[in-house]
């Protein structure tokens, strides 16, 4: 059984290579005005299902609602192309604050590759994660 996994896995790092596609460098995630953005190349796509952002130092953190998916894949899973932004708002954060994002990137085409899901930590400034004020009576 370890064989198999192992030659699987060696034949997806070389299906991988001949792409040209790395799933950790051609992913890029930044956080931004308290959005955080995912993107993927042209001729790449990321599954919903295996998509998250979790906290990872002391406080909360409250995501604001996921983008529809842009259709399928050939597995049948959800999808979405081009860049996935989500609004992060955070309570009681360390600083600074780390957040973990999970993605699982593909490639598409007659010689697509779905990579192992990849895990990515990020450190933020907390206040890039405030809460918004409450409105004033």
């Amino acid at each position: 059984m370890k064989r198999i996994g192992c030659a699987t896995f060696f034949l997806i790092a070389l299906q991988a290579q001949a792409a040209g596609f790395d799933p950790v460098k051609d992913v890029a995630i930044t956080l931004r005005g308290g959005i955080l953005s995912v993107a993927v190349p042209s001729g790449a796509h990321l599954k919903t299902r295996t998509f998250k952002i979790t906290l990872l130092s002391k406080g909360t953190l409250k995501l604001g609602p996921l983008p529809p998916s842009a259709g399928i894949d050939d597995a049948g899973d959800p999808i979405w192309r081009g860049t996935v932004r989500v609004a992060l708002t955070g309570a009681h954060l360390e600083d600074p604050a780390w957040l973990e994002v999970r993605y699982q990137p593909c490639t598409e085409g007659a010689a697509g590759v779905c990579y192992l899901p990849q895990k990515r930590k990020l450190e933020v400034v907390a206040a890039e994660l405030a809460a918004e004020p409450s409105p004033r009576p």
